[in-house]
């Protein structure tokens, strides 16, 4: 499972260089950018399964699932750009109100942080008020626009809560009752069971290949009958 998992990534890296798009493209430059860090994500996952380090991978998968829904909403509605620079200006926006408060990590923003501000709550406001787009403001707003209620409701949750370390997580990962003595047994990285992560290897095979054809779709149509042919050749080998 893992190798197909594996094949999927080299390929997609194979062709994601491939891909061409005008620097002024806002459209073109964040699918591009949330494709290549999708790539990266599924890399860094599929290092944890083969070394058996099961722990933080589905974190990496849920920073992989979120990116895939920006991804998917850019390529139902090019105006999701709206949406990306609005995220970014909200963190920016918390870094720079920190930075003013003299945080001991933000001292480098301190200086410019008034300036910098007023620019940034300027757009904001832009955003707000903007006819073209409305705003999400949760990830389960994100998720219904790009039609993954299932997958918010259904997998979201784990990956959450493996990602924040839920009690039920952490017992689960490293505690067992010994039958016979009513003792608990402690693992660390247990090693046998790769097959519980066949479920997210294989989701997120489909995800990534997916990935792909929603941004050939974007980039009109580069490499898609590919993509496409390439989807039908995994699925039938899952």
């Amino acid at each position: 499972m893992r190798d197909i998992l594996k094949e999927t990534i080299e390929f997609s890296t194979e062709k994601a260089v491939l891909f061409q798009f005008n620097s002024k493209s806002k459209l073109a430059a964040y699918s591009m950018g949330i494709y290549c860090t999708l790539i990266e994500l599924s890399d860094s996952f599929h290092t944890l399964m083969e070394s058996q380090n099961y722990t933080g991978s589905l974190s990496i998968y849920r920073s992989f699932i979120e990116n895939y829904v920006d991804l998917r909403n850019l390529n139902l509605n090019f105006l999701y750009v709206y949406q990306l620079d609005y995220d970014s200006y909200i963190q920016k926006q918390r870094l720079l109100k920190a930075a003013k408060e003299n945080n001991l990590y933000l001292s480098s923003f301190s200086k410019c942080a008034d300036g910098e501000l007023i620019i940034i709550s300027d757009e904001i406001k832009k955003l707000k008020k903007s006819n073209e787009y409305k705003l999400c403001y949760s990830v389960k707003d994100k998720f219904s626009r790009a039609s993954m209620e299932t997958e918010y409701k259904g997998l979201y949750p784990t990956l959450s809560a493996e990602s924040h370390c839920s009690l039920n997580a952490i017992f689960s990962r490293h505690f067992s009752i010994d039958s016979t003595t009513g003792l608990v047994d402690i693992s660390i990285n247990d090693k046998c069971n790769e097959e519980h992560y066949y479920f997210y290897i294989v989701n997120m095979t489909n995800h990534l290949i997916t990935a792909g054809i929603l941004v050939a779709n974007i980039m009109e149509g580069q490499q898609l009958d590919i993509y496409v042919s390439k989807k039908e050749q995994l699925l039938a080998a899952l």
